[in-house]
């Protein structure tokens, strides 16, 4: 008969693990509840296989997490799901019999959530045959290199998409900060950025090179390779590419500027630094644009410091006020 839980649900996950008693097939998103991870430790040592499939990324693996080092140390077969898109699957195949699936990621989240269990033969099956098709999907890890994990990136799952005013206050507040970017002389060439929620950061391809040498973000590796990547570079390419792919991080707020002091746009940074799949010379972050002025750009009342990019000296509190005041 099955069983539906709306609280203690790591409790009862810990519960239906603990009776394994040959395999345990696992498929979850986020996993960072030490309790279930030890039993999982535990489970290995007592001989029982277990097959770990995660998103391969800065949440699940960083120095801060989960030992997944230590599981696959102690035998456990760990799978990394580096799609771009979301595996956001919950579930866990135990002993080829029992499903336990549902919202609950396996992490410390309030969230409101749940859990099913069940031993139906047919969803069973079908669990395992799903468990079968996303192995196939997958990389077999035998050692985690962080500078191949995917940058976790919260939007658009979990950042609130209709900002106001005074959650960009707020957001200053706390520590924020406010880049600006030097657009093209044609206003209407940035739609395809606005439309796209990104901004452009590497114009004269400067790192290709890092690229060439590693497909995911990683700023010791940038720091690294900057004096490659900077070779016969103009300053001011340099100066804005390590504003922008450096310095600038997640959370902050990015306006786009035509000229001196007109406004395009108003965003917040929603990842790092990315590559274009089809040309390694095309740079990009992901940027929630809030308010955008393709036609009736918003004049400054003081410039902008020449070049290509960098932060904002004025008060960011007065910009953000001015850029909701005005009309798009």
């Amino acid at each position: 008969m099955p069983e539906v839980y709306f609280q203690n649900l790591s409790a009862a996950i810990c519960r239906h693990i603990s009776r394994a008693e040959c395999r345990i097939q696992i498929a979850v998103c986020w996993f960072s509840h030490r309790e279930i991870f030890d039993l999982l430790l535990k489970k290995l040592r007592a001989g029982i296989a277990v097959e770990l499939l995660l998103e391969y990324d800065s949440q699940n693996m960083r120095s801060q997490g989960l030992d997944f080092h230590k599981f696959i140390r102690l035998g456990g077969s760990l799978y990394a799901y580096r799609d771009t898109a979301l595996m956001h699957h919950k579930f866990a195949v135990l002993d080829d019999r029992l499903l336990l699936t549902g919202s609950f990621n396996w992490t410390y989240n309030t969230n409101v959530e749940n859990l099913l269990v069940t031993d139906d033969p047919g969803v069973v099956s079908a669990f395992r045959q799903e468990f079968s098709r996303l192995k196939g999907l997958c990389v077999y890890v035998r050692k985690i290199r962080l500078a191949e994990v995917k940058v976790f990136a919260a939007f658009p799952l979990f950042q609130n998409t209709h900002f106001q005013l005074n959650d960009l206050r707020r957001r200053i507040t706390s520590g924020a900060r406010v880049w600006w970017v030097r657009t093209v002389r044609r206003p209407d060439a940035w739609a395809v950025h606005f439309q796209a929620h990104r901004i452009p950061i590497d114009s004269t391809g400067l790192l290709r090179p890092y690229w060439t040498a590693y497909r995911l973000w990683d700023t010791a590796l940038f720091d690294e390779m900057w004096t490659e990547c900077t070779i016969g570079a103009k300053p001011a390419a340099a100066r804005g590419l390590r504003a922008l792919a450096r310095r600038m991080d997640v959370g902050d707020l990015v306006v786009a500027v035509v000229g001196k002091n007109s406004v395009l746009g108003l965003g917040i940074v929603q990842s790092d630094p990315k590559v274009s799949p089809a040309d390694a010379s095309v740079s990009f972050r992901d940027v929630q644009w809030l308010r955008t002025f393709p036609e009736n750009v918003l004049p400054l009342q003081e410039d902008v410091s020449p070049g290509l990019a960098g932060k904002f000296r004025g008060s960011a509190l007065q910009l953000v006020q001015e850029i909701f005041s005005h009309p798009a």
